[in-house]
């Protein structure tokens, strides 16, 4: 592994993971806004964003492969590129399952797990960012799922029916603790340190880009009162496309 390669590895000790997780949180955070404006403009052709989006996300993994110029910026583009897929992926999965929230974690969740197992079964180790060739297809395919989660779960925080925020805010600050704590602490593999990080701090990301919808949402409208706690705007556009939905059945 070469030096520019090294430039992008990352672990959870506190030599190389501050400018990996604070980049890692920024890009989730951006990808997380651009995905639920992208859920609100384009809700009725979901699917073929995803393509799109896919198609492009495919294309900059492969790029990262082939050639050895840029590779932050190759890298952090692709993790933006995943973060968009993510929020956009868990959008279409609650508006096409009609089980709200939760059946789209529950459902993208074990899609995760699957991608575990099967990296696990074809390569004998959990995929990284640091890992081989081999392992990048495993690891990309791995991180736009575990983004998915995080996306659909920080939906599920900011919905009005969900669990409380301040509640939610304080077991993401706490498994993040603890899991800094096994680093340090304990000999348990860094792979699974790893992506419990990845899956918390993609959340915490998450719902600060519905901290930043909500604000720029308030702030272009006049009335002080219409910025009372509700819906983000890509949760009431699926609302109204659900109840369009039940429209066109009856």
């Amino acid at each position: 592994m070469n030096s520019k390669t090294d430039s992008v590895c990352t672990s959870i000790g506190p030599e190389l993971s501050a400018a990996f997780w604070t980049n890692w949180v920024l890009m989730a955070m951006a990808g997380e806004i651009a995905g639920h404006a992208l859920n609100h403009i384009y809700l009725h052709r979901s699917g073929r964003v995803i393509v799109g989006l896919m198609t492009c996300f495919i294309a900059m993994s492969i790029l990262q492969g082939a050639t050895r110029r840029l590779p932050r910026v190759i890298f952090w583009s692709t993790a933006f590129l995943l973060s968009l897929l993510g929020a956009v992926l868990a959008g279409a999965t609650d508006i096409s399952m009609g089980g709200g929230d939760i059946g789209a974690i529950l459902l993208i969740a074990i899609l995760l797990i699957f991608s575990f197992v099967i990296c696990y079964r074809l390569t004998g180790i959990l995929p990284g960012p640091t890992n081989g060739p081999n392992v990048r297809g495993f690891f990309w395919a791995t991180a736009m799922l575990a983004q998915a989660v995080a996306s659909a779960c920080a939906d599920w925080i900011a919905d009005p029916g969900g669990p409380s925020s301040h509640l939610a805010i304080a077991v993401i600050a706490l498994g993040i603790a603890a899991t800094i704590g096994l680093y340090l602490c304990t000999r348990m593999p860094r792979s699974v340190l790893f992506w419990s990080a990845f899956v918390l701090s993609g959340t915490g990301a998450a719902l600060g880009g519905h901290v930043v919808m909500k604000s720029v949402e308030c702030s272009t409208q006049n009335a002080g009162a219409s910025c009372r706690p509700s819906a983000s705007l890509a949760t009431r556009a699926t609302r109204e496309y659900a109840s369009r939905l039940a429209k066109n059945v009856r």
